[in-house]
């Protein structure tokens, strides 16, 4: 689901982040996002650990907060909405900061920001 070069990156983030125990905040790499349902997840990060897990913020669609934290990428590829749609990759996102700076204003709009 996620396109190799991305994974690769995300790899290199997670390493990264690792090496700085966790004081290192890097740009997204990838946004899925569930077409039918809205849902959406942010990643930044491959676990060098855990190449199953990346780090990232998930935005559910009932009014929820976003979490942050870790998800599984393999639960991600076979996840299927309630109409039976698989998750996809938004190609066109483009990151505008860290996740940690964005933070805030995901958690008040309830959007993932992007540059047009």
């Amino acid at each position: 689901m996620i396109p190799k070069a991305q994974q690769d990156l995300m790899l290199e983030n997670g390493r990264a982040s690792e090496e700085s125990g966790g004081r290192l905040h890097r740009l997204p790499v990838v946004k899925i996002v569930s077409l039918d349902t809205g849902a959406e997840w942010l990643l930044s990060e491959i676990s060098p650990q855990n190449h199953a897990m990346a780090f990232g913020v998930f935005i559910p669609t009932d009014g929820s907060m976003p979490l942050l934290g870790w998800v599984s990428i393999p639960e991600l590829c076979y996840n299927r909405s309630r109409a039976g749609r698989l998750l996809d990759v938004d190609v066109d996102f483009r990151p505008t900061r860290a996740i940690s700076e964005t933070a805030p204003e995901i958690r008040f709009t309830g959007k993932i920001p992007s540059k047009p």
